[in-house]
């Protein structure tokens, strides 16, 4: 079944809270056979996760994160997601608009396989929603 939503990592992350926020679970039950997330993502969930101290919540959350890998593909990040990456950075930064590299990168793995991000961080990704074929939806305010 083809993705259609490439789940940023403050979207994944919802699923972990003790309160997650209600709007974010309902759209992704509706939608979950159709969501995946990048490989910068769940590098991102990694790095947090060994950042944190041995405890309780760091168990909780690499519980969280083997669900989420169950539940979740991993779309990787390819030449092609390179390329516009690359690409776009470079012309961003020409214009003086220098953007967050794992946000671009998590952008060109959208663009490149044809699927919408999702994400709370709206205006983190809108220069490349300006600038490209970049489709965003919100599911916090849906």
């Amino acid at each position: 079944m083809k993705k259609i939503y490439l789940l940023d990592t403050n979207i994944v992350s919802e699923f972990s809270k003790e309160r997650p926020n209600s709007k974010v679970v309902e759209e992704y039950v509706l939608r979950k056979d159709f969501c995946a997330i990048s490989s910068i993502t769940w590098q991102e969930m990694i790095h947090g996760l060994e950042r944190m101290p041995d405890g309780k919540r760091k168990n909780y959350i690499a519980e969280c994160l083997s669900e989420i890998k169950e539940a979740l593909p991993v779309i990787p990040y390819d030449q092609f997601s390179a390329n516009i990456c690359g690409e776009f950075l470079g012309k961003m930064e020409q214009k003086g608009h220098p953007l967050p590299y794992s946000d671009t990168q998590i952008a060109a793995t959208a663009i490149a396989n044809g699927m919408v991000l999702v994400t709370h961080n709206t205006e983190d990704f809108a220069p490349m929603v300006e600038n490209s074929f970049l489709k965003l939806e919100d599911w916090f305010s849906e």
